[in-house]
């Protein structure tokens, strides 16, 4: 996951969420690289997903693949849009308090997805017997599968909207 995210930081960045005036902007470019990097992270999770309901079963090497590609499709949407907001709105006196107040809202909602991942692990166990009962990671992936979607469709909104306000003026 983190090489993937890292991966992606790198080599997208310009090309997927290009600067006011880049080389790379036309129209509404960004928006469609945010929808789909972020739909490609969904397949990811959902492949996951039907993997837990034994609908597509997985190898550890497919499983593997699966999660670095998670990681390389949700680092872009996930870090730019909202740090080039800062910047935009913030300048250099006050982007890393805007930054600060879009970590605090994530973590805050980070202690209750952490709170149903801690719920799953008491259902399922020991490691070894988590392992065998795959299916109380069910609901899990399921949320993050549903958000997934919500964030492409609300990132593609916003990130439209940016565009388009950039381009009449």
């Amino acid at each position: 996951f983190a090489l993937g995210c890292f991966l992606s930081v790198s080599l997208l960045s310009e090309r997927s969420y290009p600067p006011h005036g880049g080389q790379y902007t036309n129209g509404h470019h960004k928006s469609f690289s945010m929808l789909g990097l972020l739909a490609l992270s969904t397949l990811t999770l959902a492949c996951q997903m039907l993997h837990l309901q034994d609908v597509m079963p997985l190898s550890p090497t497919i499983g593997s693949a699966l999660i670095f590609i998670w990681g390389f499709s949700l680092a872009v949407p996930f870090y730019l849009p909202s740090s080039m907001f800062a910047l935009k709105q913030g300048g250099k006196e006050a982007s890393a308090t805007i930054s600060d107040s879009f970590d605090i809202v994530g973590f805050g909602l980070l202690v209750f997805f952490n709170g149903r991942v801690a719920r799953v692990l008491s259902k399922a166990g020991s490691f070894t017997s988590m392992s065998r009962r795959r299916y109380t990671w069910l609901p899990v992936f399921k949320l993050m599968t549903g958000m997934s979607i919500a964030a492409a469709v609300t990132l593609f909104g916003a990130v439209w909207l940016e565009e388009t306000r950039s381009e009449s003026s």
